[in-house]
């Protein structure tokens, strides 16, 4: 691959290794006694169906809104929502005066209680560092909440490594919409034959990459096996056409861009 290119990199699952788990009872229990801090009562069962309900509200009326096949919400509203809208009350002296730094604290107080593995992949910053001693420009194209994302990647370091940021639910869209990778292309200027898109999702990431003409790599950190990754290759350019095919890390270990 050329030395001077931009390159378009997932996040999680290519950059960050990380595994969350919603469905634990214990973290329905402990936000069901964060919101009781602020008066909301909710039998832990009763918040979690809630906030899925209220999940899928939110986003069956963005997608009304803007008729995109993939619509990304913002988690904020969700969490506020399950705030107002809690089923029984009492009094409680602390109140979400401040409403947007109330919703960042609920969305990263969930976070934290749903994440069971967190950290980079092996040489993620030697690679981004050595990409950026060559001149590249790197840019983030991510389906992620802002509202915890961006402080997860400040602890681990990497938002000096880019040039931009694009955060679904600031777009209100996510891959494989192709509106969400094609308004970075256009809001950075970037020629789609000189990008590179890195990513470890043949749903989201190469089919975004190849509804837009962006060149891409495939980076297995999911360790599938060589047949079933050739599958998912095959069908990937019989959908889109040989010029989608992705170049394929097998191995997963991000050196290999270099």
């Amino acid at each position: 691959m050329k030395r001077e290119q931009n390159w378009i990199f997932d996040l999680y699952g290519t950059l960050i290794d990380i595994w969350t788990d919603e469905s634990d009872p214990g973290l329905w229990q402990n936000m069901a006694g964060f919101y009781a801090v602020y008066g909301a009562d909710y039998a832990p069962g009763e918040l979690w169906e809630s906030y899925l309900r209220l999940c899928r509200e939110e986003e069956a009326a963005l997608r009304r809104e803007t008729g995109f096949a993939c619509p990304e919400i913002r988690l904020e509203r969700v969490f506020l929502r399950l705030l107002r809208e809690a089923p029984r009350r009492h009094p409680a002296e602390l109140a979400a005066a401040d409403k947007k730094v109330w919703c960042a604290s609920a969305a990263n107080v969930f976070r934290l209680l749903s994440r069971r593995r967190f950290g980079l992949y092996p040489h993620t910053r030697e690679t981004l560092r050595a990409l950026r001693a060559r001149g590249c420009r790197l840019h983030l194209l991510s389906n992620a909440q802002r509202v915890f994302t961006l402080p997860e990647m400040e602890v681990l370091g990497l938002p000096p490594f880019f040039d931009s940021l694009y955060f679904s639910s600031d777009c209100r869209m996510r891959k494989p919409q192709p509106d969400f990778l094609r308004s970075l292309l256009v809001e950075q200027r970037l020629d789609a034959g000189a990008c590179v898109l890195v990513g470890n999702d043949f749903a989201s990431d190469m089919r975004s990459a190849a509804a837009c003409g962006v060149p891409a790599v495939f980076l297995n950190t999911d360790r599938y096996p060589d047949d079933e990754l050739d599958a998912k290759c095959a069908a990937l350019v019989r959908e889109s056409g040989e010029a989608a095919r992705p170049r394929l890390i097998r191995s997963g270990d991000i050196r290999e861009l270099l």
